[in-house]
């Protein structure tokens, strides 16, 4: 039996961001990723301000992505920029990011094995089973995603509560980059609009409590179509969010970060930073058990406000009363100014 000191399953930002923390600091480490292609993911692929100055301080490249003032709609009204500066969002595709942050992790001196699926995983024994191997580890890192099979095997819930859905147009760059609340349709959800440089995300999400997900695609299609927009040969494409926070460290040597520890904001299903982080400092915390984590620390402060907002925003009274006053907000500097930092955590 093959015995790895540290394994991550998963090579999604938490899983590269932890597994290039722990081999900089001279652990062995092995990432094993499902998927033969590291990076793609249904995602718009917008970063916030505070994920690019994360990526930046690693290596990304200036001139990687495409950076738009970001507007919102909240009900049904046009468009409007929150604030020039506050809400700038940069695409980068979730390819160009899982490249990048493989080869910063690499350098590192982590192993990467993508392709190689977990087909067991026996937490009490401290085993991983993947690509036919069986693995012993002394922690074992769940960055496997909102369907962790960590998490699953940890015995805590997963509600996968929400389902996003999107098309990616190529060639087209749909301007201005916008989110729009439509109540009447996706409850508690948002439709969007995100521009790359070389392709569009147009995508929705919701609480599939609220919005079935047959009828979310529906939607989305029937967007897609005001706009004027051939799906021709473009496929759709889905996945569950996982935003019940579920806790990082585990017993045995068993931690979960980003999506399968539930990180993401329920009110923005915005995860990339999130995943950053988390990713970074479980990794630091199996280095140093007493490190204080302050990173995650503020924003998980910020991802209970959102979820608050979010449970609210699922009875049909608040939506009524609060997305028009929003919409009203939004037209007043200062207001729009402080609407910005409290969506974007900017």
């Amino acid at each position: 039996m093959e015995t790895v000191e540290h394994i991550v399953i998963g090579a999604g930002p938490a899983g590269l961001r932890a597994a290039q923390v722990l081999a900089e600091a001279g652990r062995d480490v092995l990432v094993v990723e499902k998927n033969p292609e590291i990076g793609p993911k249904t995602c718009a692929g917008g970063l916030t301000r505070k994920a690019v100055r994360e990526l930046e301080a690693l290596g990304l490249p200036a001139g990687v992505g495409l950076e738009s003032v970001g507007h919102a709609s909240f009900a049904r009204e046009r468009p409007v920029a929150l604030d020039r500066e506050a809400s700038v969002v940069r695409t980068v595709p979730r390819r160009t990011l899982g490249c990048l942050q493989a080869e910063w992790t690499r350098r590192a001196g982590a192993e990467i094995r993508s392709g190689v699926a977990v087909t067991g995983l026996d937490l009490a024994a401290g085993v991983v089973t993947a690509g036919g191997r069986r693995l012993r580890y002394r922690h074992l890192i769940g960055a496997d995603g909102a369907d962790s099979a960590v998490r699953r095997a940890l015995g805590l819930p997963c509600r996968r509560a929400y389902f996003a859905a999107e098309f990616n147009l190529p060639g087209r760059r749909l301007a201005p980059l916008r989110v729009e609340c439509d109540p009447a349709w996706l409850a508690n959800g948002y439709f969007w609009v995100f521009p790359h440089r070389d392709y569009t995300s147009i995508g929705a999400v919701a609480a599939k409590r609220l919005v079935p997900p047959g009828a979310l695609v529906r939607y989305l299609e029937r967007r897609v179509e005001e706009l004027g927009v051939s799906l021709a040969g473009v496929r759709l494409e889905g996945a569950v969010l996982e935003v019940d926070w579920a806790g990082f460290d585990f017993p045995g040597g068993v931690h979960l970060v980003g999506d399968a520890a539930g990180a993401p904001s329920a009110l923005t299903a915005e995860g990339i930073y999130a995943a950053l982080i988390t990713g970074e400092e479980t990794a630091r915390r199996i280095l140093e058990p007493r490190y204080p984590s302050p990173k995650t620390a503020s924003w998980l402060r910020v991802k209970r406000a959102h979820d608050r907002s979010a449970a609210l925003l699922r009875l049909g009274a608040a939506r009524r009363v609060a997305l028009p006053a929003l919409a009203r907000l939004a037209r007043w500097p200062p207001a729009a100014r402080r609407m910005a930092a409290w969506f974007l955590a900017a």
